[in-house]
C-alpha cells in the first residue's frame, strides 16, 4: 500500500515538471537588438498623380509603404486657396483618402494645395512626414510663385503660430469682411510665412487672428493687420506686418463688482474719456462720492458714504450719452462689520517691509485699503534712522496722490534722501488717518533697511532723433521712451521731442530692453490702428540689444533712431 502511494507522488511531480516546462517553451519572449524606427512613413502612390493638372476627381487616394495615422488634423491641415466645405479626410490600412463634398465647386485654372504638416505619422513611433502636401491643378499648368514675409503684433513685436496670412485677388476693402481670401498660409512660432503656389498677379494682403476659424475679419475680438499697397506677386519676395486689435466701435459696460461696503468697480470694454455714474434714487452732498479710474480709464472705482438706501440705482454714462443703468442692494454698515469673509476695517494694504531691501530712490507710500478722509497732523509720527530721530526740520510731511487711498510721505530739509544700508523705522500712532466710512487706524509700526549703493548700476543714454525723420508727420511727434525689464515690465518712462540724454540711476543689476513709441498724436500713450480708415498702429522701436546692467558699474549708451 505504501508503495503505491509513493509511485503516485512521484507521478505528480512528474506532471508538474512537465507543465512547468511546457509554459516556459509558450512564453512569448522579446527580442532583442535591433535598430528604433526612425524612418517616416513614404508616399508610394498618388491617385490621381500629385501635381496633376486639369483635375476633376472627386477622390484622392495617397498610398504610403507602412500603416499610417493622422495626428492633430485640425491644426495641420492647410487648403490654399480655402475650400467652401471641408473635404473628409481618412485612413484605410496604409491608404490615405481625401474624398470633396458633393457640393464643392473648384475654382476654374487654379493651383490648389493642401497640405498636412506633421499629422500623417506612422503606427508604431509616431514619425512624421514632415510638411507633406499636395498639389494639383484645375488648369494646364502648376503656379509656382511665392510669397514669404513675418507677423509681429505692432505694440511689442511679439510674434503667434497660427496667425492667417491671406492674399486677395479681390481688392475690394471689403474682402476681408465678406470673402475668403485667393490664397493664405498660417504663421510659425517666429512670425514667418510662406505661401505658395500662387499665380502671377496684384494681391491684398492682410494678417488675421481668426477666433471663429471663418477666414473672415467679422469679430472685435480679432486681430488685424495689413499693407494698405497692392503686393506684386511676381517682384515682391518678402513683407513684414504688424498685427494689431481693433478698439471696439461702441463703449458698454461689460461687468460691476459690489462685495464691499461702499465700494462699487465699473469695468468696460474700452476706456472712456468722460464716464459718470449718476445716482437716480438718492441725492448725495458734497464730499460723499469719490471716483478713482484706472491708468487706462476702462476701470472705474465708485466710493460712497452717508447713504440711507436699501439700494441704489445709477445711471451709467460716457459724455452725455446713457450706457446703462444698474441696480443693487446696499451692503448695511452693521452687516459689514460682521462679515466673516470680507469684514469692512481700515488697513494697511502695503508699505515699506521688514528685512526686505528698500531702493534708495523709492517713494515711501501708504497704501489703504479704503480711502483717506481726514489726516492729523504728521508731528506725531516718529521717522527714525537707526536709533535717531530725523531732526525737525528733516521731518515727515505727506502729499496725497491722486488716488486717496495712497499716502506718499515726504522728507525734506539737510537730508532729502534716505542713506544707502540704513535701518529705519516709522512708527505712526493709532487715530492719525480717518477713511471716508469714520475708521480709524490701528498703531502701525513699519521697519525697514535700505540697499547699498554699490548693489546698483547706472545708465546713461544718448538719444539721437535725425532731422526730418518726421517731416510726413501733420505735427511733431513726441517719443515716448520706455526702460523695461526682460519681461516688458515698465521701469521707468520719460517723453522726449528732441535729442536727448537721459540719466537712468538706482538700476537692479539686471538685463534690460529699451523701447519707444512714436507718439503721433501727441497724447502720451501708444494708440493701436483702425483698418476701415486704413490707419496704422502708431510705430514701437526697440534697441536692438538687450542691456546689461552690473552692480556699481556706470552704462554708456547711443540710441540712433531711424525707422
Amino acid at each position: 500500500m505504501q508503495s503505491i502511494k509513493v509511485y503516485n507522488f512521484k507521478k505528480y511531480i512528474l506532471f508538474c515538471i512537465g507543465i512547468i516546462l511546457l509554459a516556459s517553451c509558450a512564453q512569448v519572449v522579446t527580442l532583442g537588438g535591433g535598430k528604433k524606427d526612425t524612418t517616416p512613413p513614404q508616399a508610394l502612390r498618388y491617385t490621381p498623380d500629385s501635381a496633376s493638372l486639369n483635375f476633376k476627381s472627386k477622390t484622392i487616394e495617397i498610398v504610403f509603404d507602412e500603416f499610417i495615422q493622422l495626428k492633430d488634423l485640425n491644426n495641420q491641415l492647410i487648403i490654399s486657396p480655402p475650400l467652401q466645405y471641408t473635404p473628409d479626410i481618412n485612413i484605410k490600412g496604409k491608404s490615405l483618402i481625401i474624398e470633396f463634398n458633393g457640393k464643392e465647386v473648384l475654382k476654374d485654372y487654379t493651383t490648389y494645395c493642401i497640405s498636412l504638416g506633421n499629422a500623417i505619422q506612422d503606427i508604431n513611433e509616431n514619425n512624421p512626414n514632415e510638411n507633406f502636401s499636395y498639389i494639383f491643378s484645375t488648369g494646364s499648368y502648376i503656379d509656382s510663385l511665392k510669397l514669404n514675409g513675418k507677423v509681429e503684433l505692432a505694440f511689442d513685436h511679439k510674434t503667434e503660430k497660427g496667425i492667417l496670412v491671406m492674399l486677395y485677388s479681390d481688392l475690394k476693402d471689403s474682402a476681408v469682411y465678406k470673402s475668403l481670401p485667393a490664397y493664405f498660409a498660417k504663421t510659425k512660432d517666429d512670425g514667418s510665412f510662406q505661401i505658395n503656389n500662387i499665380r502671377a498677379g496684384k494681391y491684398k494682403i492682410r494678417a488675421l487672428k481668426d477666433v471663429n476659424a471663418n477666414y473672415k475679419y467679422d469679430s472685435e475680438l480679432e486681430s488685424i493687420a495689413f499693407i494698405d499697397t497692392l503686393i506684386d506677386i511676381t517682384t515682391k519676395q518678402n513683407v513684414h506686418i504688424e498685427m494689431f486689435q481693433e478698439l471696439p466701435k461702441k463703449l458698454f459696460l461689460k461687468k460691476y463688482q459690489y462685495n464691499s461696503f461702499g465700494k462699487v468697480t465699473f469695468i468696460f470694454n474700452k476706456p472712456g474719456d468722460s464716464i459718470t455714474l449718476k445716482p437716480i434714487n438718492y441725492t448725495f452732498i458734497n464730499g460723499d462720492v469719490f471716483y478713482a479710474p484706472s491708468v487706462n480709464k476702462d476701470t472705474l472705482v465708485y466710493w460712497f458714504k452717508n447713504i440711507s438706501k436699501d439700494s441704489l440705482f445709477l445711471e451709467v454714462s460716457n459724455g452725455n450719452k446713457v450706457l446703462d443703468t444698474v441696480e443693487f442692494k446696499l451692503i448695511k454698515k452693521e452687516d459689514a462689520v460682521k462679515n466673516n469673509r470680507n469684514p469692512l476695517n481700515f488697513t494697511l494694504l502695503n508699505s515699506p517691509k521688514g528685512n526686505q531691501n528698500f531702493d534708495l530712490n523709492s517713494e515711501i507710500n501708504l497704501i489703504f485699503n479704503n480711502l483717506i478722509d481726514t489726516i492729523k497732523t504728521v508731528e506725531k509720527i516718529d521717522f527714525k534712522q537707526d536709533s535717531l530721530p530725523y531732526k525737525k526740520t528733516d521731518m515727515l510731511g505727506y502729499e496725497r496722490l491722486k488716488i486717496q487711498n495712497i499716502l506718499k510721505l515726504v522728507y525734506s530739509g539737510s537730508s532729502p534722501k534716505l542713506n544707502p544700508n540704513t535701518n529705519y523705522h516709522l512708527f505712526i500712532p493709532s487715530g492719525i488717518f480717518t477713511d471716508i466710512f469714520g475708521l480709524k487706524n490701528d498703531t502701525l509700526k513699519i521697519d525697514f533697511k535700505t540697499r547699498e549703493e554699490k548693489f546698483y548700476g547706472n545708465c546713461k543714454l544718448k538719444l539721437i532723433i535725425p532731422e526730418g525723420i518726421d517731416n510726413k508727420a501733420a505735427t511733431k511727434p513726441n517719443y515716448i521712451l520706455q526702460l523695461l525689464d526682460e519681461k516688458e515690465n515698465k521701469i521707468r518712462e520719460s517723453v522726449c521731442s528732441n535729442n536727448e540724454t537721459i540719466y537712468y540711476e538706482y538700476l537692479y543689476p539686471q538685463k534690460y530692453k529699451l523701447k519707444i513709441v512714436i507718439d503721433e498724436n501727441v497724447n502720451g500713450k501708444w494708440d493701436t490702428g483702425n483698418l476701415s480708415i486704413k490707419q496704422y498702429p502708431e510705430k514701437v522701436i526697440y534697441y536692438p540689444e538687450l542691456i546689461q546692467v552690473r552692480s556699481n558699474w556706470d552704462l554708456d549708451l547711443e540710441w540712433k533712431i531711424s525707422y
